[in-house]
């Protein structure tokens, strides 16, 4: 099956309602996001959040948020909220930034899912772990917690460090992951090396 012709570009505040709506399909309430937040977060820099479009219309999305290291270890611990964070952002070009992983969705309902969670997933990489000419070596770490079954899928897949679990406002565990950037870009290089060998052959 071809894969689709889907592009990867920076959200805009007129994509909030569908953005949410996503959200609301695939995530309890305690889990989504609040118009004012993610609206702020946009004007703020709309690079947090990168979305994937087939003509124009949205499949999927990921949002990350750029923070100082203690703020970055609150979060994974379930120590602070992820709005409570938001006071604490850095710019993506500040010395020693920790990239959080707010959210990352795709329509489960398209059968090309896969892909698109791919193309999010090669675009973060690009943007934020190769860089511009590798230039990222401010971005010290990432991290996430998961909230379902397909982000831990994503993160254990990536090999991302399990750091622990805590509970949830829903009531449930989620399972907190880390990673040093330095292994992430090693992991974005063979891969391509492994592609390109594959291509060649």
């Amino acid at each position: 099956m071809d894969e689709p012709a889907c592009t990867v570009g920076c959200a805009a505040v007129q994509d909030i309602p569908v953005m949410l709506s996503f959200e609301k399909r695939y995530f309890d309430t305690c889990w989504q996001s609040k118009t004012n937040i993610l609206k702020s977060l946009i004007e703020k820099d709309p690079r947090m959040f990168r979305l994937c479009k087939v003509d124009n219309k949205l499949k999927g999305f990921y949002g990350i948020l750029p923070l100082p290291h203690k703020t970055w270890e609150k979060v994974l611990k379930g120590q602070i909220l992820e709005d409570d964070a938001l006071p604490y952002l850095l710019s993506f070009e500040a010395p020693d930034v920790y990239l959080y992983i707010y959210s990352i969705v795709v329509d489960l309902s398209d059968k090309c899912h896969k892909s698109y969670t791919r193309e999010l997933i090669r675009d973060f990489a690009r943007h934020f772990i190769l860089g511009q000419k590798r230039k990222m070596a401010n971005i010290k770490a990432v991290g996430a917690f998961t909230v379902s079954e397909g982000g831990r899928r994503i993160a254990e897949r990536s090999k991302f460090i399990y750091k622990g679990s805590f509970l949830g406002n829903n009531g449930r565990y989620v399972r907190a992951y880390g990673i040093r950037r330095e292994k992430l870009l090693q992991q974005v290089v063979e891969t391509r090396q492994q592609h390109t060998q594959k291509s060649i052959a």
